[in-house]
């Protein structure tokens, strides 16, 4: 799948000034994760990242002012770099085991503080066939995501490749179906969220996933295209810290 569908995405070293540690996960099949963790001195919970399918990777959330953005409301956060991107070596089955992993890193790191996941586009997929796993996760939010390869390339070579394996390996099939995971997610507060005028993953695939989900809110963002919510949607930004349980959408002090 990974041959077929996917090419090396690997660029940078990118760096950033915002204070950070780097971290290693042992992600699935012996995948060796790069990660960075983001501290805060008074955390009121851990933000795990996972990155849209962009040759950033892992820095796409310090690029877009991800990073700052939480720790203004106190939250540290852990990004990683799936296989195939970034500093991250090995092989990887599927990425949900990875984000996964990366939880439970997170986990481990948070203190005893909630654990929360945000996903991308790619990561948000990902992040929603992980959810049944996710049972230690307050919130979850997934921004731009799609039921499945199938019904996010609609049609061509890809979609019939896409197909032609899914009836080939029907269980390993199961496991890539966001929405049907979904349906099963675990954590206790979910935040689906699409741009209206996204032409990479169109609104409606989204609402999909959401709609497989009764306990999944959805929140559709008139006028905006892939990627732009978080940088020009106040509402999303409240969205998403209701999601990660904060009462009101002002910067914390401290």
């Amino acid at each position: 799948m990974r041959a077929a569908f996917l090419r090396d995405r690997r660029a940078g070293p990118w760096t950033t000034e915002v204070p950070h540690r780097e971290v290693q996960i042992e992600g699935n099949a012996g995948a060796r994760l790069a990660g960075r963790w983001f501290p805060h001195e008074r955390p009121r919970g851990a933000v795990v990242l996972a990155h849209p399918d962009r040759r950033y990777g892992q820095h796409w959330f310090v690029r877009e002012g991800w990073i700052e953005w939480l720790q203004e409301h106190r939250f540290e956060a852990l990004t990683f770099d799936f296989p195939d991107y970034g500093a991250s070596r090995g092989g990887s089955t599927f990425y949900h085991d990875d984000v996964l992993a990366a939880a439970r890193f997170a986990q481990r790191w948070a203190g005893g503080f909630p654990v929360h996941v945000i996903g991308l586009s790619l990561g948000a997929f990902a992040a929603a066939n992980a959810s049944p796993r996710l049972d230690f996760v307050d919130g979850l939010v997934l921004e731009s995501p799609y039921p499945s390869f199938t019904a996010w390339y609609g049609g061509g070579a890809k979609a019939a490749a896409q197909r032609a394996f899914e009836r080939a390996f029907p269980r390993s099939a199961a496991q890539i179906q966001a929405d049907r995971n979904l349906a099963r997610a675990a954590p206790k507060r979910i935040l689906v969220a699409a741009a209206a005028e996204d032409r990479v993953t169109p609104a409606r695939l989204s609402k999909a996933v959401a709609d497989a989900a009764p306990r999944a809110r959805y929140l559709e963002l008139p006028g905006l295209d892939h990627f732009e919510p978080f940088a020009k949607s106040e509402a999303y930004r409240a969205a998403i810290l209701e999601t990660l349980g904060v009462d009101n959408s002002r910067p914390s002090a401290g």
